[in-house]
């Protein structure tokens, strides 16, 4: 079972909190406003603004002053020791009316294969010369289900009835904000695709894996050797977002960047396969939920992973992550072959938030990966999200002038309803539009 503590191994972090604070600012406070009580504070922010170039570093701000001001989301990052400045922001008159309360910066992370910690049931996996994953054994999940991979597509792609849709995403712009990507997979080649980098010293290539992974789910198409497809929007405009370094972690800060540069550039959908757990009964993040609420004015839907960190076979229900938690944050939730909770997938059990609002293929998932790969089979609910995330673009397509809102409601209301808690599945497997 995923846990901090184990994320606290694998990383050698040692605190859920990185030291700075997020500040949330007032709809209406205007930059004069912020620049003031800022400097009565002894404050100095750097834009983001000022980091637009793909090649600018935004985390020199850190380094050059005392935070960052994220303009289209409505925050501030600030440096660690500085909460009395902080207090006085928050805590005074006027300071009320401009920035109004502020909360720990995260680490977080990519939700990695929940199988990598039951190695013992994999054997081998076996490809072909083109790195096609042509064997997995059986893993404590892995079982022949009513769905599987053949020569057209992949399981997902089947189950969603993706393969039956006229629609491909065409001309939308799906954020997918994680490790970074393949920038040379074969598959993708004169596909639309943006990148940008949010890690220091790290470019936008993937070297993980997750985020090539993901971001072939939600906007790939078809294995170029074989011809067996396993991406959702094929003809989406694709923006990367290496919000999470080659080793999987981050903090909200960087995840922060990759949404407002997601938002600036008029992405429909924002992809997240990432978060960090959470408490049974702790409560959701007020700074995501309202960024995802103005991100929804905006015309942007949040998409995000519930979570790897239950058991279920041993009866252990883990709460939905952060920052899935969230209410305005669709929260997506793993299937088997069978359409079956995945026995990692986390539910709906925190009554102040934290509900799963819908369900996606998350076993075993084919998909696109880095050299010399080039194909993987993994699990996760992050393989779940992307599915999510593409079929939301399908559904921008067929409704180009829905809201935000609109889409959110079209997924879950054109979802397959199953014989499920949910609190564990939402509103169903979700389809495409007809």
């Amino acid at each position: 079972m995923r846990t901090f503590k184990n994320f606290q191994k694998e990383t050698g972090i040692r605190s859920r909190f990185t030291g700075k604070r997020i500040v949330m600012f007032a709809s209406k406070a205007t930059h004069k406003m912020i620049s003031t009580l800022a400097n009565k504070a002894s404050l100095k922010f750097a834009s983001f603004g000022d980091y637009r170039k793909g090649d600018e570093d935004y985390t020199k701000a850190f380094d050059e002053t005392d935070g960052i001001v994220f303009e289209q989301l409505g925050i501030i990052v600030v440096n660690g020791n500085r909460e009395k400045q902080v207090s006085a922001l928050t805590g005074s008159s006027p300071s009320k009316n401009t920035f109004i309360y502020s909360e720990p910066e995260r680490y977080v992370y990519a939700l990695n294969d929940p199988s990598e910690e039951l190695k013992q049931d994999f054997q081998t996996t076996v490809r072909n010369k083109t790195g096609d994953v042509i064997h997995k054994s059986k893993s404590l999940h892995s079982k022949s289900g009513s769905f599987r991979d053949d020569a057209t597509a992949s399981w997902g792609i089947h189950a969603t009835n993706v393969i039956n849709s006229k629609f491909t995403g065409k001309g939308i712009n799906v954020a997918i904000l994680d490790t970074g990507f393949n920038l040379n997979h074969p598959d993708f080649t004169g596909r639309i695709l943006n990148s940008r980098s949010f890690i220091k010293e790290q470019e936008a290539v993937d070297q993980n894996g997750h985020g090539t992974h993901c971001t072939g789910i939600s906007t790939g198409n078809i294995n170029q050797y074989t011809g067996r497809r396993y991406g959702v929007a094929k003809e989406a405009n694709i923006f990367v977002g290496k919000v999470l370094s080659n080793e999987g972690s981050g903090s909200d800060s960087s995840i922060l960047a990759g949404m407002e540069w997601a938002i600036t550039n008029n992405c429909k959908v924002i992809s997240m396969s990432l978060g960090a757990p959470v408490e049974p009964g702790e409560a959701y993040s007020n700074i995501y939920n309202d960024i995802a609420k103005k991100a929804l004015t905006k015309g942007t839907l949040i998409i995000a992973a519930a979570g790897n960190e239950s058991r279920r076979d041993l009866g252990i229900i883990n709460p939905v992550g952060h920052p899935a938690n969230c209410p305005a944050i669709m929260a997506v939730a793993a299937l088997d072959k069978n359409l079956e909770v995945a026995y990692f997938s986390c539910g709906g059990i925190n009554r102040d938030g934290g509900q799963v609002d819908i369900a996606a293929p998350g076993v075993d998932v084919y998909s696109s990966w880095i050299l010399p790969e080039n194909y993987n089979i993994i699990s996760g609910t992050s393989m779940a999200t992307p599915c999510v995330a593409g079929i939301a673009a399908l559904f921008w397509e067929a409704y180009p002038k829905a809201s935000a809102s609109d889409i959110w409601m079209y997924l879950t209301q054109y979802a397959l309803r199953l014989n499920l808690n949910a609190s564990d599945v939402g509103a169903g497997l979700v389809q495409p539009p007809r």
